[in-house]
């Protein structure tokens, strides 16, 4: 499942956005189109930054990246459209207790 929302402001924006988001995110408070965003406290993380800029810093980007786990192969939706199963009932596990996942 992915979650993205997208903001625009001026820098000074931006400082408040991750000033406000960050701490939630790590306190397991932060939401991404209504969905639960948290990192597992369990797992072994790998963090990376990435910063790209044209030579004239015209167009730039900063990428913020946290990974756990291994990501599953998901098949393509084309190959999803055959399964007559009913697969629209949302999966909450039961033996695992989500706090367990919040820093």
């Amino acid at each position: 499942m992915k979650c993205k929302e997208s903001y625009i402001g001026t820098k000074k924006d931006c400082i408040q956005f991750l000033n406000t988001n960050l701490p939630k995110l790590f306190r397991g408070e932060l939401q991404l189109e209504g969905q639960d965003v948290f990192i597992p406290s369990r797992e072994e993380l790998e963090f990376k930054m990435k910063f790209e800029y044209d030579e004239n810093y015209e167009y730039g980007t900063v990428g913020l990246k946290i990974t756990w786990g291994e990501e599953p192969d998901i098949p393509d939706e084309e190959e999803d459209e055959d399964d007559d199963e009913d697969d629209d009932d949302e999966f909450i596990p039961k033996d695992i207790n989500t706090k367990d996942y919040y820093l």
